[in-house]
This record gives C-alpha cells, sequence and structure tokens, in this order.
C-alpha cells in the first residue's frame, strides 16, 4: 500500500507541475499581449495627438481666412462710399424723365396711365 501512496503522490506532484506550467504559459502569453495592447495604445495616443495638432493649425488657417474675408468686406464697403456717389452725374435733360426717376427712386409708385395703349393686337 505504500507504494500506491508513493505514486499518487508523485502523481499529484506531476499534475500539479502540469497545472503550474499551463498557468505560468498562460500568464506569459497574457504578458506578450499586454506589451502588443501597450504598443498599439501608444500609438492610438500619438495619432489622436497629431490629429488635435492638425485641428488646431487649421482652425488657425481657417481663423486667418475668415479675417482676411471680414478685411476684404471692410475694404470693398469703404471703397464703395468712396466711389459711389449719391448724386452722379446725369446726361438726361428732360425734366419729365428726371422727376420720374426721382420719384422711383423714393418708392413713388406712378399711377397707370388713363388712356389706352393704342398698338398691334396679339394674333
Amino acid at each position: 500500500m505504500l507504494n500506491y501512496l508513493k505514486l499518487g503522490g508523485a502523481a499529484l506532484i506531476v499534475a500539479a507541475l502540469l497545472y503550474g506550467g499551463w498557468a505560468a504559459n498562460g500568464w506569459r502569453i497574457r504578458a506578450a499581449e499586454a506589451a502588443v495592447l501597450k504598443h498599439e495604445l501608444r500609438a492610438e495616443l500619438q495619432r489622436r495627438v497629431r490629429a488635435d495638432a492638425d485641428r488646431l493649425s487649421l482652425q488657425v488657417k481657417l481663423s486667418e481666412a475668415e479675417a482676411k474675408v471680414g478685411t476684404g468686406v471692410k475694404l470693398v464697403t469703404r471703397t464703395i462710399r468712396e466711389y459711389i456717389h449719391d448724386t452722379p452725374d446725369c446726361r438726361i435733360t428732360s425734366p419729365a424723365v428726371i422727376n420720374g426717376l426721382r420719384d422711383l427712386r423714393a418708392g413713388i409708385v406712378p399711377a397707370a396711365p388713363t388712356q389706352p395703349a393704342v398698338g398691334r393686337a396679339a394674333p
């Protein structure tokens, strides 16, 4: 019976060694996966930092472009105020036409003509 106890004890020791090796191998595999994940995480963080830097540089460029557009609009309005006058020289000499244009600019719509237009009728 002592032989069976020795054989059973040896079997338990072998089983414990097998289980220990199995567990140690799993730890080794998980450690390798953790190292790979660590490198992937570092690469992802670097990619996000680059993306943020690119986004900020594009925001600066956009702000500069918006400032240029705003400056251009101010320049155009200033130029219009400088070169466009309210009283340009008019070559129309007929007082009736001048009065009619002045009334239209003021928003006064002329009354409809009282006499019907004489012309050729449409076929």
